[in-house]
């Protein structure tokens, strides 16, 4: 997976960029909806960091 990340001015990380296929496999896998209306941020931004949280590596692989 090509995964990018989004960092301010300071470094900091701010956001991550995943490619469209990626993302779709992703609403596929956990069932995420885009069809309400723009101001439903909140509960896409609780599934994404559900779906992120599965992408993290373990500290126990190297």
């Amino acid at each position: 997976m090509d995964i990018k990340y989004l960092s301010d001015a300071k470094g900091n990380i701010t956001g991550v960029f995943i490619p469209l296929d990626e993302w779709q496999r992703l609403q596929k896998q956990y069932n995420i909806q885009e069809d309400g209306p723009a101001d439903s941020g909140k509960q896409l931004r609780q599934q994404l960091t559900g779906a992120l949280e599965h992408l993290k590596p373990n500290d126990s692989e190297d």
